[in-house]
């Protein structure tokens, strides 16, 4: 299993297809497994650098709690070993806002920009949303039944009301070879919850395109209009279905989005 060594302990990370690198950031306790439905499309074009952010699948879970800037560090360090002087960039979620610490404490690590379903702060529901898993964590609720929990918080009503398709997205969940520990998961909470750049994010010099989902309540489309008229030159789009997962509801119309800022 590739790793490589940050300051913290060890990340892993996998690198697919071919072309110009386009660096992939994982969102609140995800891992490399997270970008399978947007893969396929994006190392057709693209050599795809993943990884596992600390506290999270196989990386190191050193001790919280972390902030979105040493995570944003320890994204720099990989490129650094992988001797990737300058790259595309994708990040989703908590992984949007890393990209744009990324963006800001390495600008020249950064081609373009992709800031999906995030927001330069947290929105009162993704604060509700973190609180609620710490509390979850913290008061000992089975990973099994706060799965069941988060999906609607994650998940548009169409999948929601779609019976089967909750039933195999849980089933998904529960097979997760790599969970995130629960240490790991409060870490990253409490650095979501402490990120607020708005007042920074005019310093974002790379071509950027902000992406939110028509049904996301984690990070609607007014977290992300405020963040692209925060960046100069920011493109905004909002996709017309699908929610914070929107990436996993609705895969085509998604990467197509990204693809179409990229290869621009």
């Amino acid at each position: 299993m590739p790793r490589t060594r940050i300051d913290a302990g060890d990340l892993y990370y996998e690198v697919v297809g071919e072309g110009p690198p386009l660096l992939l950031i994982a969102g609140f306790s995800g891992n490399t497994t997270g970008w399978l439905p947007v893969q396929p499309a994006l190392a057709e074009h693209f050599t795809l650098i993943m990884f596992d952010n600390r506290g999270a699948g196989r990386s190191c879970v050193p001790p919280g709690p972390y902030t979105i800037a040493q995570m944003a560090d320890d994204a720099a360090a990989l490129l650094e070993n992988l001797g990737v002087n300058r790259t595309h960039v994708l990040g989703s979620s908590m992984g949007g806002m890393i990209a744009q610490e990324l963006a800001l404490r390495h600008p020249e690590r950064v081609a373009k920009l992709i800031l999906n379903v995030t927001a330069a702060r947290p929105t009162p529901a993704l604060m509700r949303f973190l609180e609620a898993s710490i509390w979850a964590i913290e008061h000992g609720m089975p990973p099994a039944d706060r799965a069941f929990w988060v999906l609607p918080w994650m998940a548009s009503p169409a999948i929601m009301t779609a019976h089967e398709r909750v039933m195999q997205t849980l089933a998904v969940q529960q097979a997760n070879p790599y969970p995130a520990p629960d240490a790991g998961m409060i870490a990253q909470a409490q650095a979501i919850m402490a990120h607020d750049v708005l007042d920074h994010v005019g310093q974002i010099a790379a071509p950027t395109l902000v992406l939110s989902a028509a049904e996301d309540i984690l990070t609607p489309a007014a977290g992300g209009r405020e963040l692209a008229e925060a960046i100069p030159g920011a493109q905004f789009q909002l996709l017309p279905r699908g929610a914070h997962v929107t990436a996993a509801e609705y895969p085509g119309e998604v990467s197509a989005a990204m693809l179409e800022f990229l290869l621009a």
